[in-house]
């Protein structure tokens, strides 16, 4: 008989909310997984508190967004977007984005940041 092995296992309810840092106002993670990934792939819960914000900016990695609960604004390329409950937004490597919740509630949502494959690999 053989035995499931589970690398690793995240308890998200017993983990401290990160303050996200940079161009950010109230926004918080927490990584879905405790592997650095070689690729540069990240996956995190992200939490955006009313009146909280990521100023537009440019990355050099796809993302996908996926919203759980809550509203808010994205920003792409100038234009604005609507996100709610089970909205799944992709923003391009390059491509000027950015969100904010003007809500009175949390805004919750999956990130995933993914590199560009390059030439050869």
């Amino acid at each position: 008989m053989s035995s499931t092995v589970i690398s690793e296992l995240i308890r998200l309810d017993e983990l401290p909310w990160e303050p996200f840092g940079g161009q950010t106002k109230d926004v918080f993670r927490k990584s879905l997984s405790a592997r650095l990934f070689p690729s540069g792939f990240r996956a995190t819960l992200t939490m955006v508190k009313p009146g909280g914000e990521f100023l537009e900016h440019v990355d050099p990695y796809n993302h996908i967004f996926y919203v759980l609960e809550g509203e808010g604004e994205a920003m792409l390329d100038g234009q604005i977007i609507s996100l709610k409950k089970g909205i799944s937004l992709t923003v391009l490597a390059g491509r000027r984005h950015g969100y904010r919740n003007p809500t009175g509630t949390d805004l919750f949502f999956i990130t995933l940041n993914i590199p560009e494959r390059k030439e050869g690999k």
